[in-house]
């Protein structure tokens, strides 16, 4: 998981040069926080940095630093070594110090070049906003308190996925189970309400599961093997966008994975499983492979110009999102589409229904044009893949509810 985490000075920590003491201990209280949890802030810059205080003399902002935290790692540019920033090697040269991976390293910045230098790295950046909006750019944060608390929740607080079926190019996974109602997974009622709420009503927290899915894909290694990332659409073609796209776009453009927000269109509107279910009806996966077809020129991001030619194509692989993964009708349908361009497919989904096995599409189908409507005759013949056996963390559940409660409650401990 996490081990360390890269601070720029401007307007990080001070701004133009000038301490605004208040301020400036409650990042001091961030950095300590970070120590406490086994997570080593380092510190870069272009320049050295002097800072003053009203009736102080200037001092090095590196001895500033000491003085609270005791000594620190403190790059540069142009000494020892260290590269300028946005130079990509500016980011991998304190890696290769410290001896850190990609995966294990947050970028924390506000300027244009520290957005570039995050991008060049291929490293999350968390825009620190408390001394004002330099850069629209990465996930934003209002106070130290909001870093801290990402970072104790969403990047230390899950160790791994809930659910994983990974069984050659068969590649699902899920944070936790899904349940509102089940005694044995009481701990995720309150977390499975949210979601529900969020992603079928838009009226519970889009930004915790946004924030959530993100860190779950970089700290995986997962965003490492995609090219693209693409949320599946709603039940009608007027359905809103996902509610955590601006997420998922955030992540795309921090580590150049572009979001394909209109990658999968819908051109008829597909039966709800609930609804079908509540008149003692059911649907097959027909009933998504039938209603959606893919964009030959998807949008690059929220708002982005359209492509010239399909990004999908042989040799890539993009990252389906989903909210709450049932039997999978979803995921094969974007799987079936997304195949029969030749591009690779790995499903993501905040949730996982419980005690329901996970249905492929099998035998698969034959190349096909996905980017025009079909018609699959009902029923398409299935594979089961049972629940229980793709369980992979039993402890997933209990460390959900465990972040899900902190998130909303999180304060600074006592001593920090």
């Amino acid at each position: 998981m996490l081990k360390g985490a890269i601070f720029s000075l401007h307007d990080v920590l001070i701004r133009r040069g000038t301490v605004d003491a208040a301020l400036f201990g409650e990042t001091i209280r961030l950095l300590r926080y970070l120590k406490s949890r086994g997570v080593e802030p380092v510190f870069v810059s272009n320049h050295d940095w002097t800072v003053t205080f009203p009736n102080v003399a200037p001092r090095p902002f590196r001895a500033l630093l000491e003085d609270a935290l005791g000594p620190v790692s403190y790059y540069i540019g142009g000494e020892n070594g260290m590269p300028f920033k946005p130079k990509a090697h500016a980011t991998r040269h304190i890696l290769a110090e410290k001896g850190w991976s990609k995966r294990e390293v947050l970028y924390v910045g506000n300027t244009e070049a520290d957005m570039r230098t995050a991008a060049n790295g291929q490293l999350m950046f968390l825009n620190a906003m408390w001394h004002g909006a330099a850069s629209t750019y990465g996930f934003q944060f209002a106070s130290p308190l909001d870093v801290a608390r990402y970072i104790d929740c969403l990047c230390l607080g899950l160790a791994d996925w809930f659910w994983a079926l990974e069984q050659g190019p068969l590649r699902v996974y899920a944070l936790a189970p899904f349940t509102t109602l089940s005694p044995r997974y009481a701990e995720a009622h309150a977390y499975s309400e949210n979601a529900r709420a969020t992603s079928k009503h838009g009226v519970g927290d889009a930004n915790f599961w946004g924030r959530l899915l993100a860190a779950r894909v970089y700290f995986s290694g997962l965003v490492d093997e995609i090219d693209y990332i693409t949320a599946y659409p709603g039940h009608a073609p007027d359905s809103s966008e996902t509610v955590i796209g601006e997420a998922l776009n955030i992540l795309g453009k921090s580590l150049r994975k572009s979001y394909l927000p209109d990658l999968i269109t819908r051109h008829t509107k597909a039966v709800k499983s609930q609804t079908a279910r509540s008149s003692g009806g059911s649907v097959g996966v027909e009933n998504q492979l039938n209603t959606i077809r893919l964009n030959r020129a998807p949008s690059r991001g929220v708002g982005g110009k359209a492509y010239q030619s399909p990004p999908t194509r042989s040799g890539k692989t993009i990252l389906l999102v989903d909210d709450i993964c049932t039997e999978g009708n979803s995921f094969e349908a974007g799987r079936a589409y997304i195949g029969a361009t030749g591009a690779s497919v790995i499903c993501v989904s905040w949730l996982k229904t419980i005690n329901t096995d996970y249905r492929t599409v099998s035998p698969a189908f034959d190349r096909f044009d996905p980017f025009t409507v079909q018609k699959f005759n009902a029923p398409v013949s299935t594979a089961n893949h049972w629940y229980s056996s793709a369980i992979k963390s039993h402890s997933a559940p209990t460390d959900l509810a465990d972040v899900y409660r902190r998130y909303f409650n999180w304060s600074w401990p006592a001593g920090i």
